[in-house]
């Protein structure tokens, strides 16, 4: 239908001419927005018991909406907008909360949550001040927790952490002793979906909530975790390690300070001797992790692991996998085994040379996660196995993995690990030779999502490669020099701050370098590059080469 200019006359004489029972139902509809399904409004209208298809019918006959697709939908924005505005501004919220709690109320009496979410939406659109009393507020509170979890499944983190905040809105005075475990459950989630949005400060205000109001320390350690991947994320890594230091403590597990190859080698005698005999089934037959403490330790080891792998301690690295399947022998499997396995098997194959025996267990880390799958960590796994499957299996296929495990990865909401799938697949397509244009815009693509999320590590490493790109394309020979905020507001320029303390990123800017001035012919700097190179090397201990293959890729 073509709108009149004058569409303030078209609006006043199109709603003049209708029935008050069309008005009121046009109302109604307004509440949702520019359309709605018609087998909600069935729903609605059973519920509310006021007639509204019948009169919806009406005002499609007059023209003010359509019918299609199984919804009812305005003509015209302004037609939807002159609906709301019928109502006084202090009782819209009143409506909002009606319609919210009777599609509510389906929800739980049918065990249906196809109208969960749109529940949620009108309830909080009404806000706290439409809720009744104290029981109402915490069944609002209820349904925002579950929409959000909802909202999380389909990995819609913007959406699951607005229900988780209007969750948290609608707690009363004195919720940390009253209702704990919805507000635990409530703060819990929405730190790891503000972790995902990259809404930091917000991050920092809901584990410190937790920490502080948690009763024991299981319920503090998932704000603990995520405070960690903050640290990490933002380059703090010494901060990063020395709370997994003082946690895995207070767990009764203690990481050694200094690692000596002897230490090692006792490890890992000892790691095979519990693995002798154990064929794959038998090893996949062993019984569930149940011990929490063992459980949260195991989490600790992998983010450790992170730390270990961006300071360039290749020392203490393998010190890592081997407790983390020596613990599994010991007290059963769990989602993170599969890491640990993964892990062990990498450093076998990439850093002992027994290739055969550590692609043997990168393939057993893959049949644990089937068996024991998890959201949260079957991205890591896929994410570390892919290493030795790019030294056994043919590199232009095996980099696939890594799509297969970002995608996997942004599905959780797991970022750090997509970040890592995108950096080692952009940076082996260059090493494959695949067409550099494409290669640059998938560098490209990754850069902006790390920019977004205030990922400096990671952007840190990508961004040498990315340069190299560009000039081999004949695009740029000249890279601009971008200042770069991380997650605390600290303001840093290339050769300042992470990119001149991290011995990964100073290492892979010094590898682009030394490439760039061999194919350019560049002779000064490639020599200045490669001195720089072993110069870094030898204080930081990070080894590029021989059992370096380990740790480049990591």
């Amino acid at each position: 239908m073509k709108v009149p200019e004058n569409v303030a006359t078209f609006i006043t004489k199109s709603f003049d001419r209708l029935p008050s029972e069309v008005l009121s139902a046009l109302v109604v509809l307004s509440c949702f927005g520019a359309s709605a399904d018609i087998s909600l409004i069935e729903v609605l209208e059973r519920e509310i018991k006021q007639p509204l298809i019948a009169p919806l019918e009406a005002a499609v006959a007059d023209s003010v909406l359509g019918k299609k697709d199984g919804k009812f939908f305005f003509m015209h924005d302004k037609l939807q907008e002159t609906a709301y505005s019928m109502m006084k501004p202090e009782e819209r919220c009143l409506h909002h909360n009606l319609y919210g709690q009777a599609l509510a109320f389906v929800v739980v009496r049918e065990k249906d949550d196809r109208y969960l979410l749109t529940a949620a939406t009108q309830i909080n659109f009404g806000g706290p001040q439409a809720v009744i009393d104290d029981n109402q507020a915490l069944s609002v509170a209820n349904l925002n927790l579950d929409a959000g979890k909802k909202a999380m499944s389909t990995s819609d983190f913007f959406s699951a952490h607005r229900y988780f905040n209007h969750g948290i809105s609608y707690l009363r005075s004195g919720h940390w002793n009253k209702q704990y475990d919805v507000s635990l459950e409530l703060f819990n989630l929405a730190a790891a979906c503000a972790l995902m949005n990259a809404e930091h400060e917000r991050l920092k205000m809901l584990t410190g909530e937790v920490i502080r109001h948690a009763k024991c320390f299981e319920d503090k350690f998932r704000a603990i975790c995520i405070s960690i991947t903050l640290l990490l994320w933002s380059s703090k890594l010494p901060e990063a390690m020395q709370q997994i230091s003082l946690t895995l403590s207070s767990l009764g597990e203690e990481l050694p300070v200094a690692v000596t190859q002897s230490a090692i080698h006792y490890q890992l005698d000892h790691t095979k001797a519990l693995l002798a005999g154990l064929s794959d089934e038998t090893l996949l037959s062993y019984p569930a992790m149940s011990i929490s403490s063992k459980i949260m330790a195991m989490e600790l080891f992998s983010k450790q692991f992170i730390n270990y792998t961006f300071t360039g301690d290749c020392n203490a690295m393998p010190i890592i996998p081997l407790k983390m399947v020596q613990t599994s022998l010991t007290y059963g499997m769990s989602p993170l085994s599969g890491v640990g396995f993964a892990l062990f098997g990498n450093y076998l194959a990439l850093a002992k040379g027994e290739v055969e025996e550590g692609y043997r267990y990168v393939k057993f880390a893959l049949s644990l996660m089937k068996r024991m799958p998890s959201i949260a960590h079957d991205s890591e796994i896929m994410y570390y196995s892919a290493h030795t499957r790019l030294r056994v299996e043919p590199l232009q296929s095996a980099i696939e993995h890594y799509i297969v495990a970002q995608r996997g990865a942004m599905a959780s909401g797991a970022v750090r690990f997509a970040f890592g799938c995108a950096f080692v697949y952009d940076n082996c397509s260059f090493w494959v030779g695949k067409k550099l244009d494409l290669v640059v815009n998938s560098m490209k693509e990754t850069m902006k999502q790390m920019i977004f999320y205030k990922n400096l590590v990671m952007l840190g490493l990508l961004r040498p490669i990315y340069r190299l790109s560009l000039r081999l394309t004949g695009q740029s020979d000249v890279h601009q020099r971008d200042d770069l905020t991380n997650i605390f507001g600290e303001t840093y320029k290339e050769g300042e701050g992470i990119f001149s303390k991290l011995p990964m990123v100073m290492l892979t800017e010094c590898f682009a370098k030394f490439y760039e001035g061999l194919i350019f012919r560049e002779v000064d700097k490639a020599r200045d590059s490669i001195q720089q190179y072993l110069s870094i090397q030898s204080l930081t201990m990070v080894n590029m080469s021989n059992s370096g293959d380990f740790f480049r890729i990591l």
